[in-house]
């Protein structure tokens, strides 16, 4: 991975984590919400892992994914998507094409 993906990659993880924490002052009474963390859905990103993870037999490989979740997988590699399959929860790591990817879903 390029290191201007990196930085976007990054970038994305910082903005939703302060995004989801706030930047407001700490004497600042927050106002009170009807349902709790529902300001941002849940948002798959998909980056390139820069060196051989620690346990590659754990990677999920790209060709025993169903269709749409390789769909799914080439359009969070160009950023982050919010539709996406619940299966997505319980996959950390994809191999694909030699290259190894964490797969991530940020909720807030």
């Amino acid at each position: 991975m390029s290191p201007a993906r990196q930085a976007v990659a990054a970038l994305v993880v910082l903005v939703a984590v302060t995004g989801c924490l706030g930047t407001g002052s700490p004497d600042a009474t927050p106002t009170p919400t009807a349902t709790a963390n529902t300001d941002c859905p849940p948002a798959l990103t998909v980056y390139e892992v820069g060196a051989e993870p620690t346990d590659p037999d754990s990677a999920a490989d790209y060709a025993n994914l169903t269709a749409d979740q390789q769909a799914t997988f080439h359009e969070a590699r160009n950023g982050s998507v919010e539709s996406f399959d619940r299966e997505w929860y319980d996959i950390d790591l994809v191999a694909y094409e030699g290259t190894y990817y964490r797969a991530g879903v940020v909720v807030c």
